[in-house]
């Protein structure tokens, strides 16, 4: 490949200049056509007839292994139908250090091991359908407030930076990174904001060091789009492709970091013809390491526009340049597959947090109903309202890229009235989350049913003054006076909480009349029908708590929304006890722990057994050496004549091309160059200790035990449960949090029907980071295990004792 074809490859067109949200340039000559990306990790973004999926922290809910591997096959899939070739999904950062974070819900909930296991499961079912899967956010970027300057209402002019130690970073924010690259993905978007000072997308540390020599990562490195803030220095970073292309808040000018300015820092040798080989070679690499992935043909591309939903149209919708040309083919990419997944997955979600004498499900003696609150409705705006922004209805998602076109939505009024007239019984509905004196002029009810929500989104959308995170994290629209009304007139309420992350319930949870509280993450275009369905027992509630809901809102991460200078910072020390580790370590309880979820059966437990598979290894021996590189450039292919635009190039306004202008070329002859201290052009041959192999040093992959437990099924109902196993580390070298999560299991039980759940304990899963030595140990003493419904009951106790 000439040099102007490799660097086509790393640089976007520009923001709208192709069919896609993100979209490369071309290489006719081997027939390589523009790769399109496009969000995101709910389905296909910004266009008709796809399914909207349950979101992540939604799929994270269901703790089920199996689920999250058919929901990356269901997307997958329909991106393939679309001709999407890298799909920028699954989200496994922000890791949901802040309760408030407004991108927590796209994610998989407040555990790294949780996280790691939902991503590394999707990637596998994405690219065995046929697209590149390339993950976000590289790294610790748990807010959107300061993300960009010129983003919100403050004066900066950097984006926060996320302080973190190294222990934190190795065992918290890098540990699902890890088990994504394990699994093979494609890609990886660097995120916005600075880590220890140094933006993500040009902070060598992250992206050479830890990412691709210590976790083995062989795909690209992606800028998020108007992350990259400089153009030698990504590149030598290790930042293989600039998305959209443009200059951050510069867009439709044209102006990139890369394109020309990439092929003419090349030709002065400040950047080096292995560097750009380098990123060229990742950015082909998945379409041939991968299973299911292959080179997409010259004319597989999108069959569809991010920018309009017109039929006909300009090439550039939002430029309104270009010939008349068809920009949607509307291709319908849903399936019976696909919604018996997207189904599944939100059936599986719904978290029984309270039910007091068994008041679900719906008995038989109920004879009228209300349903009450905005949320149980369609928002007024419609189904589709820019980016997900419709939040006065129920959420089906945020806001933001994650966002879906909605083909169909049943609302939770719209299913349970169905439902309830199947049943005869009488529903009463009131929208009206303010006039709760309308709620006093209707009839009596046996059972009143309240839905309430609160949603959040991407930075650069606000909300009634939520920029992206949420401000606070109480309901919206009046919720907790709604609540409070309903259930004053109506002795069996029912409350339903649709939210992005956790919301405080101390204003009304403890009325005698709320006697059942139901939690849903944003459920996707089946929400209603899912709700509905367990509300009368058709299905058994077996969702998770994928966070902590905590009684006082001190116990939170706070948000960092002021700064004593114009470059902000987040210190990020508490990260390592993220979530219930916080509240375990200081022995603080919760309104309702981390992987909590009641059944309607009841469930006992017995007969743990541990049985070693492989001894674990105190130290890691180093991983096997490198390959040698061949280099098959060619001197010919190094005169910047041949990087002219060409005479007979029509150029689109905003597009961003590859070519040097006739006056650049005085700059483009190569010269004496210092490269920044520790770069080399040189290809290393071993790797460090921790490393050696894909997600690290091989030997943190070996499986060192199997622990199992029977669980048996003593109700009347059949159920899905989602068994977790915790380990209580020894402190005899490291101190650790009091117990983290290392296993969770699912089974489905018939009444009185009993099954065996399995927990593979890994190398890495016993590993401490010890930063003295740059490597994970073993340190001796006594393991605790604890096989448990939720991160405070313990239903079996066993230990692996490792002081020898």
């Amino acid at each position: 490949m000439t040099i102007l074809e490799k660097v086509n490859l790393t640089t976007g067109t520009g923001f709208a200049s192709g069919p896609c949200s993100g979209n490369t340039g071309s290489v006719p000559r081997l027939g390589i056509p523009s790769f399109c990306l496009q969000d995101g990790p709910n389905g296909v973004h910004a266009t008709d007839f796809v399914t909207h999926y349950p979101s992540g922290l939604a799929t994270g809910s269901t703790f089920n292994k199996a689920l999250m591997y058919l929901k990356g096959k269901a997307i997958g899939r329909e991106f393939r139908g679309k001709n999407v070739h890298m799909a920028l999904a699954p989200v496994v950062g922000p890791i949901g250090l802040k309760a408030q974070g407004g991108r927590n819900w796209e994610s998989f909930g407040a555990d790294p091991y949780l996280q790691g296991v939902g991503g590394g499961q999707m990637v596998k079912g994405m690219q065995e359908e046929g697209v590149v899967a390339v993950v976000k956010h590289f790294i610790a970027n748990e807010q959107e407030y300061f993300r960009q300057e010129g983003e919100h209402p403050a004066d900066i002019v950097a984006s926060i930076s996320s302080d973190i130690d190294e222990r934190t970073l190795h065992e918290v924010f890098m540990w699902p990174f890890a088990d994504v690259v394990r699994a093979g993905c494609g890609g990886i978007v660097c995120s916005f904001n600075r880590v220890n000072g140094t933006y993500s997308c040009e902070n060598s540390y992250l992206l050479g060091k830890m990412l691709k020599e210590e976790l083995g990562f062989q795909g690209f490195v992606v800028s998020d789009w108007g992350a990259q803030h400089s153009g030698v220095n990504s590149a030598l970073a290790g930042l293989d492709m600039s998305m959209p292309g443009d200059i951050y808040d510069e867009w439709l000018e044209g102006k990139s970091f890369w394109g020309s300015s990439l092929t003419k820092a090349v030709y002065n040798n400040s950047v080096s013809q292995e560097r750009l080989d380098d990123m060229a070679s990742r950015i082909l690499a998945p379409f041939f390491a991968s299973a299911g992935l292959y080179l997409p043909m010259e004319n597989e591309v999108p069959n569809f526009s991010s920018w309009t939903l017109d039929t006909y149209g300009p090439q550039f919708p939002i430029q309104k340049t270009g010939p008349i040309v068809q920009q949607n083919k509307h291709v319908d990419v849903r399936s019976t597959f696909g919604d018996d997944i997207a189904l599944g997955l939100a059936r599986e979600a719904i978290i029984l947090l309270k039910n007091e004498g068994n008041s679900l499900p719906i008995r038989k003696n109920i004879r009228k109903m209300l349903v009450a609150g905005l949320g149980a409705g369609q928002d007024p705006d419609g189904l589709n309202c820019r980016d997900g922004t419709c939040s006065n209805g129920f959420l089906t998602s945020g806001w933001g890229s994650a966002a879906v076109r909605n083909a169909l939505t049943i609302t939770p009024f719209q299913a349970i009235a169905q439902k309830a007239h199947s049943r005869g019984i009488l529903v009463e509905y009131n929208h009206n989350n303010w006039n709760l004196e309308a709620i006093d002029e209707m009839q009596e009810v046996d059972m009143a049913v309240v839905v309430v929500n609160a949603a959040s989104g991407e930075g650069h959308i606000e909300i009634d003054g939520n920029y992206g995170d949420r401000k606070n994290i109480s309901l919206w629209h009046n919720g907790d006076e709604l609540i409070k009304h309903v259930a004053e007139k109506c002795s069996r309420t029912v409350v339903i909480v649709n939210a992005v992350g956790p919301v405080d319930m101390e204003p009304w949870i403890n009325h005698k009349n709320v006697v059942a509280v139901l939690f849903t993450a944003p459920l996707g275009q089946f929400g209603g029908v899912a709700l509905a369905e367990v509300l009368f027992g058709e299905v058994n509630p077996s969702g998770k708590l994928p966070f902590t809901i905590a009684k006082k809102k001190s116990h939170y991460v706070p948000l960092v929304t002021e700064s004593e200078d114009e470059e902000p910072h987040d210190d990020m020390k508490r990260g390592f006890y993220l979530d219930y580790r916080y509240f375990d370590k200081h022995s603080i309880s919760p309104r309702f722990c981390f992987g909590h979820g009641l059944s309607y059966s009841e469930f006992v437990f017995s007969d743990l057994r541990i049985k070693e598979k492989n001894q674990p290894l105190q130290f890691l021996s180093p991983g096997k050496n490198y390959l040698p590189v061949t280099s098959r450039n060619k001197e010919d292919n190094r005169d910047p004549e041949e990087a002219l635009f060409p005479e007979n190039l029509q150029r689109q306004p905003g597009f961003i091309y590859p070519y040097l202008e006739e006056e650049s070329l005085s700059d483009s002859d190569e010269e004496d160059f210092s490269y920044p201290p520790g770069y080399s052009t040189t290809h290393q041959s071993t790797p460090s200790t921790a490393g050696g192999g894909l997600g690290g040093n091989p030997s943190l992959w070996t499986q060192v035990y199997d622990i199992s437990a029977r669980v048996t099924n003593i109700g009347r109902y059949g159920g899905a449960y989602s068994v977790q196993l915790y380990i209580e580390f020894p402190n005899s070298e490291f101190i650790s949090p009091p117990k983290i999560l290392r296993g969770f299991d699912k089974v489905y039980l018939e009444p009185h029907s009993n099954g065996t759940v399995h927990f593979p304990i890994l190398q890495r899963d016993l590993s401490v980071w010890n930063t003295e030595k740059a490597q994970w140990v073993i340190q001796k003493g006594v393991y605790r295990i604890s096989i448990a419904s939720s991160s405070e009951k313990v239903e079996l106790y066993g230990e692996i004792d490792l002081s020898g």
